[in-house]
């Protein structure tokens, strides 16, 4: 662990010293003003061009709204209570729809939903939805996106006369006037040419519409049945009734008037320009604001622009939803890095992130041959002794072989005597043998010294090893110090 220690207060350092380095070159970005440009209608921005004012307002003045930031087929696949009845595009997304999101968009204003464009260039996949008629934006004054700041109510409006309701209308009520921008678009409306393929691609079969209420039903005092025609390729244009089929069933290249027969109504004109259009669709309803200015920050406070966007938003008393998963919002999106984003916490993390990588690499991976596995060892004591023994008789090592039985010799007299074999000499230890046994001191003693004297070195061979070896296991016998009883003891 102490030879690791070193290891471990050196990555500290050097994670301290990234970490100080990225909080020194850390430089945070200006935010860059909002413009017309390259404008953020978000509901979450604050600025001139998002829409975070009117969201605030529906919020809280007890309007149910939220923010979508599912794909969209979650539009079909909510409860009753948690599906939207109006569904929010506010100017030019930063994701694109993509076609299966366009056909999962129509297929829930189909099924009686309320979809609402605020923009001044539509998409034309949602206009080639709608058969028959066709709906093209006109934007003007281009040329000076560049040098508005659109967070200049005057200057966004100049020369802009204010746009008034064209009929009384559930959009309309309480709204005397609107002011729009001076880059409002004029939404055209005509009729399609003759077999024009209604967005058969996507395959969207659109059904018969609801019964509307008025101000809707603008029939003509002696209308004449409207025949159901087919629109071919070769065909003539069919006479226009007071009210043309704005959407049909979709079959082949074909476009059926059988469904239902309803026309655009346009509910706010200004500068002889539609403003606010709606397009009935199956059981539902594609309404089109031309401007975002109408409900920007900015916007949304001048004359009556706040009580038309409520009246459109919130005709009835469902869900409102502000479209942010196209704005950049989407719940996909990795909340942890959205939270840091802009800061030196994720580059901090990926080096540390790094340096952990490396750390592991190194310790689990060998830069050079692989060693064998080591293999228990498996032998015996007995194993051990007796090779002990045959390398001393092949090495004529007689003084070592001599020394292990002496040595052990002495140690089991003196336990059996009771003194301490250090401080006990050749001559007393001869003496307390010779007494048990009753044997000469003197030869007893002249056998230990001849021992004491191979091993410190004189020369001995073979026999005489042996002889003396006998002796001290006879006099072993003598004592009663039996070897077998001696490793039962032990045990």
């Amino acid at each position: 662990m102490r030879q690791k220690l070193g290891i471990i207060l050196g990555l500290a350092v050097l994670i301290l010293i990234l970490i100080g380095l990225n909080a020194a070159t850390y430089v945070q970005k200006e935010k860059t003003p909002d413009n017309e440009i390259i404008p953020n209608r978000s509901s979450f921005n604050s600025g001139a061009t998002g829409t975070q004012a009117l969201y605030t307002l529906l919020a809280e003045t007890n309007r149910r709204v939220t923010r979508w930031q599912q794909p969209m087929d979650a539009l079909v696949g909510q409860s009753s209570r948690n599906t939207p009845s109006t569904f929010v595009v506010v100017g030019r997304v930063r994701r694109q729809f993509e076609d299966i999101e366009i056909k999962q968009v129509l297929e829930w204003v189909n099924s009686g939903g309320r979809l609402v464009i605020v923009d001044r260039d539509l998409d034309e996949r949602f206009t080639k939805a709608i058969a028959v008629w066709q709906l093209t934006p006109k934007t003007n004054n281009l040329e000076l996106l560049f040098t508005t700041d659109p967070s200049d109510a005057p200057q966004m409006t100049n020369g802009m006369p204010a746009s008034r309701p064209v009929q009384p209308s559930v959009f309309t009520k309480g709204v005397n006037a609107i002011q729009t921008s001076q880059f409002a678009s004029h939404v055209d409306i005509s009729m399609k040419p003759p077999g024009e393929t209604v967005l058969t691609d996507l395959g969207i079969n659109v059904t018969a519409p609801t019964q509307r209420a008025t101000p809707y039903d603008f029939y003509d005092p002696t209308p004449s049945p409207s025949p159901a025609y087919e629109i071919e390729a070769d065909a003539p244009p069919p006479p226009v009734p007071v009210r043309s089929p704005a959407y049909s069933t979709i079959q082949g290249d074909e476009v059926s008037g059988d469904a239902a027969f309803s026309a655009p109504v346009v509910h706010v004109i200004g500068n002889d320009r539609n403003v606010v259009v709606d397009i009935p669709y199956g059981a539902g309803e594609i309404v089109v604001l031309s401007d975002p200015f109408l409900v920007s920050n900015t916007g949304i406070g001048l004359v009556d622009n706040a009580q038309l966007a409520i009246n459109v938003l919130t005709d009835g008393d469902g869900l409102v939803a502000f479209d942010e998963y196209h704005q950049g919002y989407g719940a996909n999106r990795n909340q942890f890095f959205a939270y840091f984003a802009g800061t030196p916490v994720i580059a901090i993390f990926g080096q540390i992130g790094l340096i952990a990588f490396l750390v592991m690499l190194s310790r689990s991976r060998r830069f050079a041959r692989a060693v064998p596995e080591p293999e228990p060892d498996r032998r015996t004591k007995l194993e051990y002794v007796g090779a002990m023994a045959e390398l001393q008789q092949r090495t004529r090592a007689y003084d070592l072989a001599l020394e292990n039985i002496f040595g052990d010799f002495k140690r089991r007299v003196s336990n059996l005597f009771g003194v301490d074999v250090r401080l006990t000499d050749r001559r007393q230890f001869a003496k307390l043998i010779a007494e048990r046994i009753k044997g000469d001191p003197a030869e007893i003693d002249r056998l230990l010294a001849k021992c004491q004297d191979i091993i410190h070195g004189e020369a001995s061979n073979k026999k005489e090893t042996v002889a003396l070896t006998a002796r001290l296991r006879e006099i072993e016998s003598q004592l009663g110090m039996d070897r077998t009883m001696h490793r039962r003891a032990v045990r």
